[in-house]
């Protein structure tokens, strides 16, 4: 006979508030001792604001939760501050935010002078302390954060980036530097939320044994894992047990070996080959602005046969290391670009010359559209004819704006709404949200949608203002099988039906659109591939 597992965590007929509605109405829940989770559901289901809910970043009406942990006041358990933990697009938000006040802060030299560097970050006294002049005793003996230290660099292979300072990291390196921090702090439950997201293949592989060896228990310190994603294919083998959410509700839980015969071929239900016939594309919103993507085109001065990016033997170097070595590319109009490399090979700082962000450009041999840099054009004269998204570009929106707001804010390509939108933009971007059926949360807090949803916000923000050059880093992270490959046939419809130029940045092989032409490998900073496809 089976012996029944203490409890870990016990959500009892719980109910969320989400704006004007209700949210998991009466649901119930427990984690036992010892067991892992994943939960998966479609962009937009809920798996993130389930997630905040249990880990107290939201209020609950009605019902309670129950933290069945050692720390106990006053005869009943309680949750600390530091027993539940996070990895997520919202928290590597809030890791990187105090040390990059606006979004080209990461290029400029000076703005990193005083952004520690890795190593510094994975000391007790950087985990406990508010600042290096505090002296309080700490909670944990410094022996063990030591142990715990050397543990997780050896585990996530950071010896490379140690010396690095944290504002020049790429996003994926960034991001196992926030997971090894959070292991130093010794949660009981560890919330993975797309993990994988923005990681090259190496450093998958890096992160998948990782979490492989959480799972196994080989340390009695090792966490409850809580594993969220909106691919199937991402759910570690060692996680027993399946939380599938839809339309914000609980559908099915239990043993995953059961959910799975349960779900039947509907789990596969979105697991598609890559189309050319998006979801959006039956609606006359989204023909419409295809159309008139190409008559703006048409009449755009900019978008005309030529060069539209050219580089000649690009250096960039910082704090002594070699970003950029000697790179040559040219992007001619028309051309469709995949640029790959691993974390830190030097994508993001490419692309950070082209849009005007990185003063370095100035240093180099770099033309867009025909004018070459430095020739006395402005920083928005540059980016007023590129259409672009990037992994951190979220990290600097106001916690209030909304997402008509986000994608308002691309016709002025700025970090947030400043500037006063006539009828005809707001116009356009509600339309724009309508195409990625998101008209309904126009005047919804963009931070309180899931991860999927802030990315297709971002996307429709990319290309409100039509533009001949799309920049695309990373833009189907945190979404879903459908709206991944939705998003992909989309842009190779506006591909086909347009003469758009675009440079498309992805780790991935099947997130590659079918229009691409040419492709540009980077390998630490030097491009090792160049050339058409």
């Amino acid at each position: 006979m089976a012996t029944e597992k203490n409890p870990f965590i016990s959500i009892r007929d719980i109910s969320i508030r989400l704006a004007e509605k209700i949210a998991f109405s009466h649901t119930s829940w427990t984690i036992h001792q010892g067991e892992n989770w994943a939960i998966v559901g479609q962009t937009g289901s809920g798996k993130t604001l389930f997630a905040n809910v249990i880990n107290r970043r939201l209020p609950i009406v009605g019902g309670e939760i129950i933290y069945f942990f050692d720390t106990v006041s006053e005869g009943r358990p309680y949750i600390h501050h530091r027993e539940i933990l996070t990895l997520s697009a919202e928290t590597q938000r809030a890791f990187l935010r105090p040390y990059a006040l606006y979004h080209q802060a990461r290029w400029h030299s000076f703005e990193g002078e005083d952004a520690p560097v890795v190593s510094d970050l994975l000391m007790a006294e950087s985990i406990e302390h508010h600042s290096p002049f505090e002296t309080t005793p700490m909670q944990t003996d410094k022996a063990i954060y030591d142990q715990r230290r050397d543990w997780v660099i050896r585990l996530f292979h950071l010896e490379y980036l140690l010396g690095r300072r944290i504002i020049h990291l790429s996003h994926g390196e960034s991001r196992k530097v926030l997971f090894a921090r959070l292991l130093m702090q010794g949660p009981r439950l560890l919330i993975l939320d797309n993990p994988y997201s923005g990681l090259d293949q190496e450093s998958r592989e890096i992160m998948k044994q990782a979490i492989s060896s959480l799972l196994k228990k080989e340390s009695q310190d090792n966490p409850q894992i809580l594993f969220i994603s909106p691919l199937a294919e991402d759910i570690p083998q060692d996680i027993d047990n399946l939380l599938v959410l839809d339309q914000l509700k609980i559908v099915d839980q239990g043993k995953k070996h059961d959910v799975l015969k349960r779900l039947g071929n509907s789990w596969h239900k979105n697991q598609m080959v890559q189309s050319d016939q998006p979801v959006y594309e039956d609606s006359g919103t989204f023909l419409s602005l295809i159309d008139q993507y190409c008559d703006h085109l048409a009449h755009n001065p900019f978008h005309k046969n030529g060069s539209v990016v050219f580089m000649k033997n690009i250096q960039v170097t910082y704090d002594g290391s070699v970003i950029l070595d000697h790179v040559n590319w040219e992007v001619k109009s028309g051309e469709r670009w995949v640029l790959s490399g691993h974390n830190g090979a030097g994508k993001s700082t490419l692309l950070s010359l082209i849009l005007a962000d990185n003063p370095m450009a100035y240093a180099n041999d770099i033309s867009v559209f025909g004018q070459k840099r430095g020739c006395g054009e402005s920083i928005w004269e540059i980016k007023q004819n590129i259409g672009w998204i990037s992994p951190e570009l979220h990290i600097f929106y106001q916690e209030d704006s909304t997402c008509l707001e986000v994608v308002s804010s691309g016709f002025f390509d700025s970090v947030g709404l400043h500037r006063h939108c006539s009828s005809e933009q707001t116009q356009t971007a509600g339309r724009w949200l309508d195409a990625f059926g998101l008209a309904a949360l126009a005047y919804t807090p963009f931070f309180t949608l899931s991860a999927g949803q802030q990315r297709m916000v971002l996307l429709a923000r990319s290309i409100v203002k039509y533009p001949p050059l799309l920049v695309l880093d990373e833009p189907c992270q945190g979404l879903d099988e459908e709206h991944r490959q939705s998003f992909i046939g989309l842009l190779n419809t506006i591909c086909r039906r347009t003469s758009l130029t675009l440079i498309y940045i992805t780790h991935q092989q099947e997130e590659i659109p079918t229009v691409i032409t040419h492709r540009l490998v980077l390998d630490h900073g030097k491009a090792v591939i160049n050339g058409s496809v």
